[in-house]
Order: C-alpha cells, then structure tokens, then sequence
C-alpha cells in the first residue's frame, strides 16, 4: 500500500487535551532538568510549565496565521502535544534508572538531546502528512533554542 500513516484525532475537546497533556509534559520535564544540574540552572517550579504552555501558545499564534480551517490549527496543535507526550514518555526510562544509579548529567543531557531530535523528526512528518509546510517545523525549532539560549544566559 503507498498510503502513509497519519495518527487519526478525534478529540471532542481539543483544548481539555492540550491542557493536560502541557501538565504531564511539564512534570515529567521538571523531573527530568533535575538532571541535568550543573549544565543549566536549577529547576524553578514553574519553569517546564511555563516553556511547554508558551510552546502551545506560540505555535498556536502561529499556527492561527495559516489560511485553514479551525479543525486543522487543532488537529495540529493536537499532533504537536502528541509529539510533546511521546518524548516526555521517552525521558521516563532515564528518569527510573536515576533513582538507583547517579548519572552524570552529560549523559542526561545527550539523551535528552537525541530525543528532542527525534521529535523534530516527528515533527517534520506530521506537518509534512498534515500539508502544512516547513514553517511550524521552523518556528518550533526556533522557539526551543530561544528557550534553552535563555535558560542558559540566565545560569
């Protein structure tokens, strides 16, 4: 078959989604900075919380400049915090083997970059399935390295 998958959302509230899926995102990255201490500065409470909701809220300006319909900015932003959940659910094995073996955070940090790299990867095949083009691919991009280029000004 030539068809490409395309993971199907039929969410009856979009928003209930994104919302909770910023909130289990952000947990697990606020464990996850934990860390890495020492490579960027130490986690304030809000921190995790306040980059993934302003990911949401900047791709979802973004987003909201395209000339589609309603349902797909949602199917997007859906897609983008279903990317969002699957690497936080690939921090969780590193998290687990942490609390028995003290890990350097190079490590954390390396692994933690070859999943975010993996997400951009799935980013990228999500925008192109969904026909959306290089610019939410861009602009994602671009709004993470702003983010850790502040994180680390302000070590």
């Amino acid at each position: 078959m030539g068809t490409k998958f395309q993971p199907a959302f039929s969410l009856n509230y979009p928003g209930a989604y994104l919302i909770i899926s910023w909130g289990v995102v952000a947990f697990i990255l606020s464990a996850y900075a934990r860390l890495m201490n020492g490579l960027i500065p130490e986690d304030h409470l809000y921190r995790e919380y306040l980059v993934c909701g302003g990911q949401v809220l900047f791709q979802g300006l973004i987003v909201s400049q395209f000339k589609i319909s309603s349902q797909r900015k949602w199917i997007y932003l859906s897609h983008m915090m279903t990317i969002s959940l699957g690497g936080a659910v690939l921090l969780l094995p590193v998290l687990a083997f942490a609390h028995w073996v003290t890990l350097p955070p190079f490590i954390c940090a390396i692994y933690f970059m070859g999943v975010a790299g993996l997400m951009l990867l799935e980013h990228i095949q999500r925008t192109r399935i969904l026909k959306l083009g290089w610019t939410l691919s861009l602009t994602w991009t671009l709004y993470r390295m702003l983010i850790l280029a502040i994180i680390l000004f302000f070590k």
